[in-house]
């Protein structure tokens, strides 16, 4: 691998270290290596409880360069000690040789500076080929697939100095019907093992564990179990420390028509529950189909594809030991609204409580980023120090639904907004960004120690293979002071349609108690 440096001139091409695969095995071993050993791999660091009152209006922007991601590698940034976030992302849409570049970030958010900058790979043009990285200590496990019908990923753990050397992890179901190809990394710590997911075998998410920090990888199978052949669930994740907490939908939403929402566990031991703890499977041959998960918000198949209401993912967190996020919901536009787009999308807020899940609207999200993909709207991010506080991006006003035209240049523009939640159901907004010239997408949100950070993408997207945008850092800061502060606005409440009734417990959505204090049981 080559670094990168901040400066002009051209990104390596140099090819990856092919490490040999054996045939239907996980595990590759490096030369040398005796046996395996278990060893405990640190947990993320969590966020202290100072940066749980700081926002990111008012803050200031540093562009560390050009960059897009994908939302299903998880974590896209991820922060360590003394401030260093880093941040995966690939290049496209330069017209350089740049594109197609996939690459790690180490960006020191007190100094506002690159401390490390690695190219991993070079691949097509795809924001899908972006990389999950998990800041664990002083190291981050870095890892990528390159969504195309390929039976293999990259994996490695990356220091701020040193030399960078990933394992390539040979799955050849994966390009066995169903399965098409390798897709996404979503990288966790359950139970002091490392644990990666990734789309493969059965053209699903399989499991890959690590019991002696990152050396070695066994395959556990199936997390998720296709509805129907060739249908393709989505999944996010995410660890409390001791069990990994799942959202999936049925699948794609341009594919599958009414696609729901599910959630449900993936404990230590494997096992599979639904959120009343009752089992419904355990990774491998008996792995649950989303529709046996606890169902959040059901999607609802009009007259034709254009009509339907259907369920996505947008972001999960473990928020003071309980899981809690944003799922978006696409249905068609009321005649009487001012469009933005082809179909209408909005955000719903979920957290899990001892009386169950909670979904409520959240707030207004727009039209789609592009026409090429009806259900991908801006997204929303999830604070992971606070479970009342989101960052949104929509392209209409997030209480209104009126259109965003910027002052700037009279056009609409997706914009980031801050929400806080201050009641039950009852959401507050104020501008992250605004009047841009630019479109603003795609937030996440890092937390560690006594350090937070917005990231998101800035620029044009015409597709997931077409994108010219850079990435954006902003550090937390207390919320502005003094006679012009923005104003936040008090969002209507919408209620969510329900799902159908049904005798299945697996099926119910419950509202627990409010959640405005600090709870961290």
């Amino acid at each position: 691998m080559t670094d990168q440096l901040p400066g002009p001139g051209r990104l390596s091409r140099r090819d990856l270290l092919r490490w040999a695969g054996i045939a239907g095995a996980a595990a590759v071993v490096p030369v040398g290596l005796a046996g395996c050993r278990t060893v405990t791999t640190p947990s993320p660091l969590k966020p202290d409880p100072s940066v749980r009152g700081l926002g990111f209006v008012g803050g200031t922007d540093t562009v560390i360069g050009q960059g897009g991601w994908c939302w299903f590698q998880a974590p896209r940034s991820s922060m360590g000690p003394d401030g260093v976030v880093w941040l995966g992302s690939t290049i496209g849409h330069t017209f350089t040789d740049a594109d197609g570049t996939i690459q790690a970030t180490a960006f020191d958010s007190r100094s506002r500076s690159i401390v490390r900058r690695i190219d991993l790979a070079k691949a097509h043009q795809d924001d899908h080929t972006s990389p999950s990285v998990l800041a664990l200590g002083n190291a981050a496990q870095i890892s990528w697939a390159t969504h195309q019908r390929v039976d293999y990923l990259d994996v490695g753990d990356a220091r701020l100095s040193g030399s960078f050397e990933a394992q390539r992890i040979r799955r050849p179901g994966a390009i066995k019907a169903p399965g098409r190809g390798m897709a996404y990394t979503s990288a966790h710590v359950v139970n002091g093992q490392r644990w990666l997911l990734y789309r493969g075998e059965q053209f699903s998410w399989n499991l890959l564990v690590s019991v002696d920090d990152g050396s070695t990888w066994t395959a556990k199978g199936l997390v998720v179990a296709p509805g129907a052949a060739g249908v393709r669930p989505y999944v996010h994740a995410a660890s409390d420390g001791r069990r990994l907490h799942i959202v999936v939908t049925d699948g794609n939403p341009t594919e599958y028509r009414g696609n729901s929402a599910y959630a449900g566990t993936v404990e230590s031991d494997l096992s599979i529950r639904r959120a009343d703890g009752a089992t419904v499977g355990k990774v491998g041959s008996t792995a649950p189909t989303p529709k046996k998960l606890t169902r959040l918000a059901a999607g609802v198949a009009g007259a034709e594809e254009a009509a339907d209401s259907d369920l996505w993912l947008s972001d999960l967190c473990v928020v003071d030991n309980r899981p809690t996020g944003v799922l978006v919901r696409r249905d068609p536009w009321p005649d009487e609204a001012a469009k933005v787009g082809n179909y209408r999308h909005r955000y719903l807020w979920i957290r899990q409580r001892a009386a169950g899940w909670t979904v409520e609207h959240l707030c207004w999200a727009g039209g789609e980023l592009c026409n090429t993909q009806p259900d991908y709207p801006g997204l929303a991010a999830q604070d992971p120090s606070d479970p009342t506080r989101v960052v949104v991006s929509t392209n209409v006003h997030p209480v209104t639904a009126e259109p965003l035209v910027s002052s700037a240049d009279g056009l609409v523009h997706f914009e980031l907004f801050e929400g806080r939640r201050t009641g039950e159901g009852q959401w507050t907004f104020a501008a992250v960004t605004e009047n841009s010239v630019e479109d603003n997408m795609r937030p996440s949100i890092a937390a560690g120690g006594p350090d937070k950070t917005l990231s998101w993408m800035r620029g044009k997207y015409w597709s997931w293979i077409a994108f010219n945008t850079r990435i954006v850092v902003r550090s937390a800061v207390v919320a502005p002071a003094g006679d012009d502060p923005p104003t936040p606005t008090p969002t209507s409440t919408p209620p969510v349609p329900p799902a159908p009734a049904s005798p299945d417990p697996s099926t119910t959505t419950t509202t627990g108690p409010p959640e405005l204090g600090y709870h961290p049981a």
